[in-house]
């Protein structure tokens, strides 16, 4: 995976793409600044996996002291390109460059599907969390490709204890990405990691985070008018608020 995105040059100019289309999360981010704050200081912020820094200049212009990493050095020169003034290094989430209890939101988006240790970057983020701070956790969630498959894989996997489903990389991975004239095209193309929801939340819990808020609906965005309010509806149905194609979880340290 290190290899690969040292290579790849397109990922991110077509993340950056969906960001410049609306494909964002400003409010969640800005309201989850809110909470997180102590009282007398300003709020710090670390992005893990920071790609086009797009989060980073959000939380800067909430206010917040922001920092990013990112494996990818073309991310990191993307994202000083658009602001020289942002805290972002090229860097493993894996082993995190900052102290203990450092920061009290953290961002991780899209992040755990790309790497076979989701272990070690949930842990490492939980360790730079200060007791009380925020993890914005979110990724696709690879329960099946159908919502009849879906549904019948929740209740094996809701019980199942798993932390992560690896896969190899297609072999003509780094071509297919060079040919892709959207993101679309090569969704999860790159996800070794077959994450569900239920990955995830095991992950969450055997770190000492609480959730506060769990949903599986996709970027509103991308449903079609009237169509989004019925999915949020949905969300309350005990089996089917897991069956989503991405999840979103807001999960507080203890």
């Amino acid at each position: 995976m290190k290899s690969f995105y040292d290579r790849n040059v397109r990922y991110h100019e077509l993340i950056g793409g969906m960001e410049e289309g609306g494909y964002v999360y400003d409010d969640l981010i800005t309201a989850l600044l809110s909470r997180a704050a102590v009282p007398g200081r300003r709020p710090r912020v670390i992005d893990v996996a920071a790609g086009t820094g797009y989060n980073l200049r959000v939380a800067m212009g909430a206010g917040a002291a922001s920092f990013g990493i990112d494996l990818s050095i073309h991310a990191c020169r993307i994202a000083r390109g658009k602001d020289r003034d942002l805290a972002v290094c090229r860097g493993d989430a894996e082993t995190l460059p900052f102290r203990d209890a450092a920061f009290d939101l953290a961002l991780c988006l899209q992040l755990i599907e790309h790497t076979p240790f989701p272990e070690k970057v949930i842990a490492e983020i939980t360790r730079v969390l200060r007791p009380g701070g925020y993890l914005f956790l979110s990724a696709p969630n690879m329960l099946g490709s159908s919502l009849f498959s879906r549904i019948l894989r929740v209740f094996p996997a809701r019980f199942s204890g798993e932390i992560k489903r690896i896969r190899p990389l297609p072999v003509d991975i780094l071509s297919r990405w060079d040919a892709a004239s959207n993101a679309v095209e090569v969704a999860d193309l790159d996800a070794c990691n077959r994450v569900t929801v239920f990955h995830a939340l095991n992950l969450l819990r055997a770190n000492g985070l609480d959730v506060v808020h769990l949903d599986t609906l996709r970027h509103p965005k991308k449903y079609r008018p009237g169509r989004y309010a019925l999915a949020r509806a949905l969300q309350w149905v005990p089996v089917l608020r897991y069956t989503g194609v991405n999840f979103k979880i807001i999960a507080r340290k203890r």
